[in-house]
């Protein structure tokens, strides 16, 4: 995540990027500071035999060889505006094990090329550009607040998928899929929850006046509405605010039940210390991004003690899935170097989701088209470290991109997080 913020312009990234990634995997994130994994970056064909790529992986490990096949990647790098190389770190490391290891795509080697945005409109246009000009069958998203190289490779007809879904572009362009439900799925998820589980009678939503953020915050707005909560009041603040206070403030002087906080990095611990001062009884939720390490341990058990938090994935820290098991081993054999806690969940399953569908390609029609007819057709595929995912463009209404959004909450206690429920479906809720 990122720790400084340089301007307006910055401000609105972080927001945009931490409340869109907020949902997150966290169980990775959970077993690899808790749990001692069952297998080990020795032991990755084990760990991949277990999990949701069972029916990929070779007899014995195998090397890819032979002409390589490039895809591309859009990413926001470098930059004092906030830097997010992780995301193509974790990417990279997945794409070395499965050329060493799981015999590349039809014995091929992938090569992944990644294209930095330098957080520009212009330089996500370019990047569109330089991959349609390479005609690479497929670009993988990172960040890319702009989004303009998603109308550019849809122009081209190459499909751009998965990511931390930021733009409009990326929820709702035909050419986009994504396995997340960014901050709509968590706004959906925390209305939906704070109605039908807690039946509150009235809620605050407190959001970064942003972009897709205050979109999530409507979605939400009417999805309590609709399940009879007549009293949910909207408290947007400055981008640039520093201050959560305020606004916090803002949402006491209506009584309300439950509040819903969509803001990230250094907004939650200020969240967080405001809402303990000010001692707060209200049901808290915060996205995901809030639940960062870094951030709930600055801020005390006191002060986190109660919250909920929307994640993408199971959490169960005494006995993490064979997918989680397979991250946490796959970064530390191919990117060691990369701390496993964070938003590079988010692109670890956008490749490996797409490794298997590159697998189902024919050998010598590995193109974008053929990328695009398989992606549309994905009905209840597994996700790696995912819920089941259905791309027909239907499963999230005015998102059509949005091909999982199904979130998990989680509450924090003693310091640890504890899964609250099962899957929230936040397309059918926000239908």
């Amino acid at each position: 995540m990122i720790r400084h913020v340089l301007g307006a312009a910055s401000a609105a990234l972080l927001l945009a990027t931490a409340a869109t990634s907020c949902s997150e995997n966290r169980e990775a994130q959970v077993t690899s500071v808790t749990t001692k994994v069952s297998c080990s970056a020795t032991e990755l064909m084990a760990c991949a035999q277990a999990s949701s790529i069972s029916d990929l992986v070779p007899a014995a490990p195998k090397k890819a060889s032979g002409e390589p096949i490039k895809i591309g990647m859009v990413n926001q790098e470098n930059t004092p505006a906030g830097s997010f190389p992780e995301l193509s770190q974790s990417t990279q490391g997945f794409v070395s094990w499965i050329n060493a290891e799981m015999g590349g795509v039809h014995g091929r080697p992938l090569e992944l090329e990644v294209c930095n945005t330098g957080f520009s409109a212009e330089g996500s246009t370019a990047c569109g550009e330089q991959f349609a000009l390479a005609d690479v069958p497929v670009v993988l998203g990172g960040i890319d607040v702009f989004g303009n190289a998603i109308d550019t490779l849809g122009d081209n007809g190459i499909p751009y998928v998965g990511g931390v879904p930021v733009s409009e572009q990326s929820m709702k362009a035909a050419n986009s899929f994504q396995w997340s439900g960014g901050s709509w799925g968590s706004a959906v998820a925390f209305a939906t929850y704070a109605a039908e589980t807690l039946d509150v009678k009235s809620v605050a939503i407190v959001y970064g006046d942003f972009g897709s953020i205050a979109d999530g915050a409507r979605a939400g707005q009417e999805v309590l509405q609709a399940a009879g909560v007549a009293d949910v009041v909207m408290v947007p603040f400055p981008i640039l605010t520093t201050d959560m206070a305020s606004p916090l403030q803002a949402a006491m002087a209506t009584g309300p039940d439950a509040i819903i906080i969509l803001a990230a990095d250094s907004a939650c611990k200020a969240a967080f210390d405001a809402s303990n001062a000010m001692g707060i009884s209200a049901a808290m939720f915060y996205t995901g991004a809030c639940a960062a390490p870094t951030i709930t341990e600055a801020a005390g058990n006191e002060a986190t003690e109660g919250a909920y938090f929307s994640v993408e994935g199971p959490v169960n820290r005494e006995n993490p899935d064979a997918d989680n098991q397979l991250y946490t081993s796959v970064m530390a054999a191919y990117a060691p170097d990369l701390d496993p806690i964070g938003v590079a969940t988010v692109s670890a399953r956008s490749m490996m989701n797409l490794f298997s569908v590159l697998s189902l390609t024919k050998p010598d029609q590995v193109d974008a088209e053929s990328i695009t007819a398989l992606l549309r057709s994905q009905r209840n595929a597994p996700s790696f470290m995912g819920h089941d995912y259905t791309c027909d463009g239907k499963q999230f209404p005015g998102l059509p991109a949005a091909c999982s959004p199904q979130q998990i909450l989680v509450r924090m206690h003693d310091g640890k997080l504890e899964q609250v429920g099962g899957w929230i479906d936040v397309g059918a809720a926000n239908g």
